[in-house]
């Protein structure tokens, strides 16, 4: 579905398809054919004073009713069969000025009868609160979208200071689930991001995309997920769902795909917001149910650098009999090594020096190479099936040629970090001695993340992750630290009741 399908909250609702077209009809009734006891209703000088009727004014009275009743089912019917935002605006505004017309219509009256209702006769009152409550609700409608509340960075010069701020959010649509957000990872994407490191930003801007919480709130089309479950949601929040690429379990592929911070819904301009705010909203499709084994902080991280590991590993064949290399071992790096340790392959960390190897071995590696050693490849020349290379920076003297030898024939390369303003310069003679193949991977299909989070329920699979308590002065302490690789290895924003409220 589309983002701009949306959803009407339940008061609008209730009055603009049930109420007022029902009170339109009745009005319509009586003045149709009920027009003696329509007049016998008026006992005060704000309606006609005598039941006799002229054929003028009943005629008048007639096609008012019709017209009344044209305008209240004409909205009902485009509220109810029409997605639009801008369509529904533009028909609540046509209405709300009909609404002023209205009132205007009973002046003649005298100023008192919009206000003085102890001279109010059985007409009035259901007349003028009824336009009254119609202008109010068309007009609150008008007026904005629902907000949510997070910490926004408002510059890239700025990016290690976070505000608390309320910010616009999409309406929400049939197949959208709100989720009241319990913890979020920190991702090296939120770093890049803020700082302008991945280019120009819409800010302000909350990042953050390794979100878990609880539905709270359900599209009336849902199916997936159901109120009060606990969810994960990660750096994808939509996509067409009707392309090749969607249709093929690769939605994270497709041309129209939006991110869960820093994209622009249509039709309403409004930026996506991420999750180092109170709630997030997204369709359903990319909501995730946590297995009740996984707690939460250890849930977030894998809601992108899980999935970020994990996709490439299964796709590749990752799994008994099979000799994984991890390059890198940091946020993804750790989820690499243990997802191919769990899927049964044979898994080597490759690193640039010894600092890390006590950890790799922790996390169940059956092997360690530091390429900063001489000759640190010869004795695993064409001994591999898969690299996984999750390096985010290259440096000076990155030699891939070395790399790219360790694999067989016909063995795979696969890029997941997306270092900054990196280039790799690969010579053809690299991956002809050995008919490599050379390719990357980008987050992970639904059917994916689901299959991962079982897996990681059911192997008991933790990951290194750091709490810290979500604040403004707490985020920027986190965000520097990561940008200076000080964690091991992930860190989850926590106590988020604390910040927001329960």
């Amino acid at each position: 579905m589309p983002p701009r399908k949306t959803v009407l909250p339940l008061i609008y609702r209730l009055f603009f398809l049930i109420i007022e077209p029902i009170s339109a009809l009745v009005g319509a009734y009586y003045a149709h054919y009920q027009q003696d006891a329509y007049l016998s209703l008026t006992t005060h000088s704000s309606s006609p004073s005598s039941t006799t009727l002229t054929t003028g004014t009943s005629i008048v009275m007639s096609q008012l009713a019709n017209l009344y009743l044209l305008f209240a089912l004409n909205e009902a019917l485009v509220l109810r069969c029409s997605g639009d935002i801008n369509v529904w605006k533009t028909v609540l505004f046509v209405l709300l000025v009909a609404d002023f017309g209205h009132l205007y219509s009973v002046s003649p009256h005298g100023h008192w009868i919009y206000w003085d209702v102890t001279r109010w006769n059985a007409i009035d009152w259901g007349n003028v609160p009824f336009v009254y409550l119609g202008a109010c609700l068309r007009i609150a409608f008008l007026s904005g979208y629902d907000q949510y509340e997070g910490f926004q960075v408002h510059s890239a010069d700025t990016w290690t200071e976070f505000h608390k701020n309320k910010f616009d959010v999409k309406p929400f649509g049939d197949h959208d689930v709100e989720i009241k957000i319990e913890c979020c990872g920190v991702c090296s994407s939120d770093v890049h991001t803020i700082s302008g490191g991945w280019g120009d930003q819409k800010f302000p801007l909350a990042v953050g995309h390794e979100i878990v919480g609880k539905a709270i709130r359900v599209g009336p089309k849902v199916t997936l997920i159901k109120e009060g479950e606990r969810v994960g949601v990660g750096a994808q929040s939509w996509s067409c769902l009707e392309c090749r690429q969607c249709k093929n379990d690769n939605e994270t592929y497709c041309q129209k795909q939006m991110d869960t911070f820093g994209a622009v819904w249509p039709d309403t301009g409004i930026v996506t917001q991420g999750g180092y705010s109170s709630h997030v909203r997204t369709h359903e499709h990319w909501v995730f149910p946590i297995p009740d084994a996984i707690p939460s902080h250890l849930a977030a991280p894998m809601m992108c650098a899980g999935i970020t590991s994990y996709s490439p590993l299964v796709r590749n064949g990752a799994g008994p009999g099979k000799k994984v290399g991890i390059v890198g071992l940091g946020g993804l790096g750790h989820f690499g090594v243990l997802f191919s340790k769990a899927l049964g392959a044979e898994t080597w960390v490759i690193s640039r020096s010894h600092s890390k190897e006590a950890d790799a071995m922790a996390m169940g590696a059956d092997g360690y190479l530091a390429s900063g050693d001489k000759d640190w490849n010869k004795d695993h020349l064409t001994t591999f099936d898969l690299i996984i290379s999750t390096a985010n920076s290259f440096g000076d003297g990155f030699d891939i040629a070395a790399y790219l030898a360790l694999l067989d024939v016909h063995g795979r390369w696969i890029s997941v970090g997306l270092p900054e303003d990196a280039d790799l310069t690969i010579g053809p003679w690299s991956f002809m001695s050995n008919g490599c193949l050379i390719g990357a991977s980008h987050l992970g299909s639904r059917k994916e993340m689901l299959a991962m989070l079982k897996l990681a329920a059911e192997k008991n699979i933790k990951s290194w992750v750091e709490t810290v308590p979500i604040g403004a002065e707490n985020l920027s302490t986190t965000v520097q630290r990561l940008h200076k690789n000080d964690v091991r290895y992930r860190f989850t924003m926590v106590d988020y009741e604390k910040e927001f409220g329960a």
